[in-house]
């Protein structure tokens, strides 16, 4: 059983990130993934996505020119979901940086606990 709930978490990964569909429902936007608003975009895909888009712009004016109208329609329809889903990359790769904390200055501490301590001991001397 361990390998089908495995093998299932595996089906979820797509090219721009994680389905987030219910498990064991079929994928109703046949596997149009940009449109999807069930997917959750992966920052790192980032790159692949504005290769995309820049292709749906190609495709666009092709269909533009080509009077494929309805082409047009769909075309545009994935322009503005790739523009939805490149923002949320983006606002999921600005909330996931690396913060550098720094090595923490013990100096003082080490230099205090030092100092309690041969108070320590000179009254425990005297």
């Amino acid at each position: 059983m361990a390998d089908t709930s495995t093998s299932e978490c595996e089906l979820r990964k797509v090219a721009l990130g994680v389905c987030a569909r219910d498990f064991g429902t079929p994928c109703v936007h046949e596997h149009a993934c940009i449109r999807c608003p069930v997917l959750r975009p992966d920052p790192e895909q980032m790159p692949r996505l504005e290769e995309i888009y820049a292709n749906l712009l190609d495709r666009l004016q092709e269909a533009k020119e080509q009077g494929w109208l309805g082409e047009v329609a769909a075309i545009e329809a994935s322009l503005a979901a790739a523009e939805q889903k490149l923002a949320a990359m983006r606002d999921l790769a600005a909330r996931h940086t690396t913060v550098h904390l720094g090595m923490p200055d013990l100096r003082g501490v080490v230099a205090r606990i030092d100092s309690e301590q041969r108070n320590k001991d000179a009254r425990g001397q005297s």
